[in-house]
């Protein structure tokens, strides 16, 4: 029949007395305390046999001969009766006591696992007290004791974040932290479960506490971090209130960036603040709104850059084609029979022109040629929109209905 250790359940022969891997005594199982007392009672049942035996008359050397020699035969019967139930009664004291022990140790191992610590403490006393050299027993009550000390300085800690000590209250934690770093028992749950709860509950309220002053979406991120792990209801209620904040500042900087045109930082803006708040319904229906108004306003640019491209293409065709207009020709025949022409031209180019020659055709009254010819206007640079003058002398014309056309003009622009 094998034993199996009631701490780590490691196997064990039926003739173990200690835990091969923790030291821990080897408990015996139901059937074994069973076999046990039926072994005791056995060894009682043998006991009066021999003294029943012993009492029989045909087994006693008895003579006839008096009374004074049958006490004294019955003297060795008598004392090895009483020795035996000496022993068999310091037996069971003994077995009793350690079953005591045993179901003190296993008191205490239960109530240290649900976190009573000060009652299983009370508890492996009693088992010391009475098998001070049991090292079970003693290894249990150390490890008892220092969950005990780590219960009472959570106890401490609390007390600090009660009073609002939150820098005091990190330190002892760590320093709880780092005393349970490589203990596996699993004594130590419950002083781990409360390490967690606590570390929640400082982080919290250190987080709270500098919430209110952030108003930087990178500095409102980092704290997002810390708490977005964290479980607990005062963990959750601070992430939604960090989350509130950040959309309510994305959406400051989002809204001020539509409002100038910046689409593509508006848009950013926007995102940014809904990677922490993505179900901000708020914010998404702007980032909504930002997305439409920047594709209209990019479909109307692209309209705007063709329109100005086509007028570029009209004024480009105009300044190489149509860049001077002639306002209006003057024409005098004087006493000398000199025929005198003033023209006024413009310059009907979105740029400067320099360098405005004119050729002409001069017709007498029946349309024929009297000459050509070829003059500069004046002044040589002219601006857009400016208007500038050519002149010249026919000489010898003799007909006053002569008529002067303008054949070619050239220019260049600036």
């Amino acid at each position: 029949m094998k034993l199996y250790c009631h701490h780590c359940v490691r196997e064990h022969d039926a003739d173990a007395v200690y835990c091969s891997r923790c030291g821990r005594l080897l408990e015996p199982s139901q059937q074994q305390l069973h076999q046990g007392q039926a072994a005791a009672l056995e060894e009682w049942d043998v006991a009066k046999d021999q003294a029943s035996t012993a009492l029989e008359p045909s087994q006693l050397p008895v003579r006839q001969t008096g009374r004074r020699k049958l006490i004294t035969g019955l003297i060795p019967v008598v004392l090895f009766i009483s020795i035996a139930a000496a022993l068999l009664s310091y037996y069971l004291y003994e077995a009793r006591l350690n079953n005591r022990v045993l179901e003190w140790q296993d008191t205490a191992r239960k109530v240290a696992m649900a976190g009573k610590y000060e009652e299983a403490f009370r508890e492996l006393n009693k088992a010391a007290d009475a098998r001070p050299d049991f090292k079970p027993v003693q290894a249990d009550l150390k490890i008892v004791e220092e969950a005990l000390s780590l219960g009472r300085t959570l106890t401490e800690i609390q007390q600090r974040l009660d009073d609002q000590d939150l820098a005091e209250a990190a330190v002892q934690l760590e320093q709880v932290k780092s005393k349970l770093r490589g203990r596996e028992e699993p004594i130590f749950g419950t002083v781990r479960d409360q390490v967690e709860d606590m570390s929640t509950k400082v982080t919290v309220l250190q987080v709270s506490s500098e919430f209110n002053s952030m108003d930087n979406i990178d500095d409102l991120a980092s704290e997002y971090n810390q708490v977005k792990g964290l479980s607990g209801d005062e963990a959750l209620e601070l992430r939604l209130k960090i989350e509130a904040k950040i959309a309510d500042i994305s959406y400051g900087e989002a809204e001020e960036m539509r409002k100038k045109k910046n689409f593509s930082a508006a848009i950013t803006a926007a995102q940014k603040g809904l990677i922490y708040a993505p179900d901000n319904d708020k914010l998404a229906k702007l980032y909504d709104r930002i997305v439409e108004e920047k594709k209209n306003f990019e479909e109307a640019e692209q309209q705007r850059i063709e329109q100005a491209m086509q007028k570029a293409a009209e004024e480009d065709l105009i300044n190489q084609t149509a860049a001077v207009k002639v306002k209006h020709i003057d024409a005098q025949l004087d006493i000398f029979g000199d025929f005198n022409v003033t023209g006024e031209l413009l310059n009907a180019a979105t740029r400067p022109i320099y360098s405005v020659s004119i050729e002409y055709t001069v017709h007498d009254s029946k349309g024929n040629v009297i000459t050509t010819g070829k003059v500069d206007a004046t002044p040589s640079y002219i601006e857009a929109g400016e208007t500038f003058k050519f002149t010249f002398v026919v000489h010898h014309v003799q007909d006053e209905n002569a008529t002067v056309a303008i054949d070619h003009m050239t220019w260049y622009l600036d």
